[in-house]
């Protein structure tokens, strides 16, 4: 399998057009998941008043104006966009004991299966050392595969992983030090 370099970049408000760009594409896919219908505009949302993926991308914006607590990354290979992770700390953890919980965390399609998201994970734990919750769809088969293969490539430790009642819902849960 060819190696793809992978460049993680924390963005700011002004670099943030790949993951509010990449975000309708995520949003989709969780919806195999956790199926919802769209909305009268057409769009995937709860929120009948989202006209647009704008209005959507625009509910993101505190993930860039809570540096130091709230960290946005870009995945790119090649100069190219191809996923992103959006991690959480402080008051964002839904999870006593924890000091980092992977909010969403998704790769295009076109670099799925490339070892790109393993390694960008990997670079995502490695920047925030500590305690770290990730959690997923208990029917999505892809995902558990995924996060039960590079998440022993990235612990200090044994990844402890649980079927609960999470605070995001009925979840995957799994627990780790890096």
């Amino acid at each position: 399998m060819r190696e793809y370099p992978v460049e993680l970049m924390l963005t700011t408000e002004a670099t943030a057009t790949p993951i509010r760009n990449m975000y309708a594409l995520h949003v989709h896919d969780i919806a195999a998941y956790e199926p919802r219908l769209p909305n009268a505009h057409g769009v995937l949302s709860d929120d009948p008043d989202h006209a647009n993926w704008e209005d959507l991308a625009d509910r993101q914006g505190d993930w860039w104006r809570k540096p130091g607590v709230l960290f946005p990354y870009a995945l790119f290979v090649d100069g190219l966009p191809a996923g992103f992770a959006l991690v959480a700390s402080g008051p964002y953890i839904p999870t006593p004991g924890v000091d980092f919980v992977m909010w969403e965390f998704f790769v295009h399609h076109a670099w799925r299966g490339t070892g790109v998201a393993a390694e960008g994970v990997a670079q995502v734990l490695r920047r925030h050392p500590g305690r770290w919750e990730i959690c997923t769809y208990p029917n999505a088969a892809r995902p558990v595969g995924f996060w039960r293969k590079a998440l022993p490539a990235c612990a200090l430790g044994e990844v402890e992983e649980a079927l609960e009642d999470h605070p995001f819902g009925r979840k995957v849960v799994w627990r780790l030090e890096v």
